[in-house]
């Protein structure tokens, strides 16, 4: 049985096994005493109840096994904070392109209908800018009061 306990209002989560067996004898002692098998979990994790003596060896093993798994914990974190940093500036970065291209596509359709062209088809790059936004914002940037994308309105308006 795998535990996950998330830090209260952190995005750090820890997540360790649970053999089977002890499982088993938490949720039997958990409905003897009318208790749900989550909250004698939380009850044995925050109070720290233990009914069984550990001796020095399996206190020295259990501490190893702690250290052990703070440095994998510090690794992947090492890695994972240099991934989240640039994936946040790609975000950025997209939102910005998306924006100039945004403002090109509409320079384009002005020039074209003052030259006197034929109009082109931005549907594909229309939906990439919806989508980059989008993701940047979320959907609420983009709505009006009445839950249509306001740029199209606009954009429907000027045609």
């Amino acid at each position: 049985m795998k535990i996950t306990v998330w830090a209260r209002g952190k995005w750090r989560k820890v997540t360790f096994s649970l053999p089977d067996e002890l499982w088993e004898r938490i949720e039997d002692v958990s409905r003897k005493w009318g208790f749900k098998p989550e909250e004698a979990v939380r009850l044995i994790l925050l109070d720290g109840y233990l009914d069984e003596e550990a001796d020095e060896r399996e206190i020295e093993r259990l501490e190893g096994e702690i250290e052990e798994l703070e440095e994998r914990l510090y690794g992947l974190e090492g890695r994972w904070s240099p991934l989240k940093f640039r994936s946040y500036y790609s975000a950025l970065d997209n939102k910005n392109l998306s924006i100039t291209l945004s403002g090109l596509i509409a320079e384009n359709k002005r020039l074209r209908r003052m030259l006197g062209l034929p109009e082109r088809d931005f549907s594909r790059a229309e939906e990439l800018i919806r989508y980059y936004m989008s993701s940047a914002f979320g959907d609420k940037g983009f709505k009006d009061r009445s839950g249509s994308e306001a740029w199209q309105k606009k954009r429907g308006d000027e045609e």
